[in-house]
């Protein structure tokens, strides 16, 4: 079965030009042409990536994210002539997994898709669930909970999280986690991380808690107060 890759893009020739190399790599390439009809596209074809453009009729591409982000985790490129740096912080802090500029190389597009694809595979280490303090992270189930109830993580800070749990205690640097959560041709900032960390510590209540300890000039370290199995 093909791996399903939605297109949400207004202009048919860039639409049709991402479909043919993606075609031409056995993906299966669907279209959907404004915001709305990309999001019923969604919840119906259930794709494994989605290619988003932020200039959108109908429905904008931060609309478009927002609303799936409320309820999926599904891998998400932004494709936008907007390039500015305010506009790639705001997607990728709401959860996009990473960014293009228009004008774009398809060849580097497919290969953008391969590593995103390849990086939010679903996990499968020795160590299944981890338990800190009222906090349950479940690998298996690609979840996070708090008392019970479901926090929704982006892959983003979902995977930010597993890389400090993993070893509790350790400091590591924000280009140690940058590494984690991004393949090395990301043109990101090492600060971008500072974004994620806060956004993940509101999630988790982290103000009442102290999991996440920043260490000044370094980066991070999750409290040791954790349990694997």
């Amino acid at each position: 079965m093909k791996v399903k890759i939605l297109i949400i893009e207004d202009d048919p020739k860039i639409a049709d030009l991402v479909s043919l190399y993606l075609d031409k790599e056995a993906f299966g390439a669907i279209t959907a042409r404004d915001g709305k009809t990309g999001l019923a596209t969604f919840q119906k074809e259930k794709p494994s990536l989605i290619v988003l453009d932020l200039m959108l009729p109908e429905l904008d591409g931060i609309s478009v994210l927002k609303e799936i982000r409320k309820i999926d985790n599904t891998p998400i490129i932004i494709l936008s002539s907007k390039d500015e740096e305010t506009d790639k912080i705001v997607g990728l802090e709401l959860g996009a997994d990473d960014y293009v500029s228009k004008p774009f190389s398809p060849k580097e597009l497919i290969v953008r898709i391969k590593t995103v694809l390849r990086r939010t595979a679903d996990p499968q280490p020795s160590k299944q669930k981890y338990h800190i303090n009222n906090l349950e992270i479940d690998l298996s189930r690609f979840e996070v909970k708090r008392d019970g109830q479901l926090i929704n993580l982006t892959r983003r800070e979902f995977y930010l999280l597993i890389t400090l749990a993993r070893q509790p205690g350790k400091v590591f640097s924000r280009s140690e986690l940058m590494d984690k959560v991004y393949s090395p041709d990301d043109n990101v900032y090492d600060r971008t991380i500072d974004v994620h960390v806060a956004n993940l510590r509101k999630k988790l209540g982290d103000e009442r808690q102290n999991l996440i300890t920043t260490i000044s000039g370094i980066g991070y370290k999750l409290t040791d107060n954790i349990d694997a199995t």
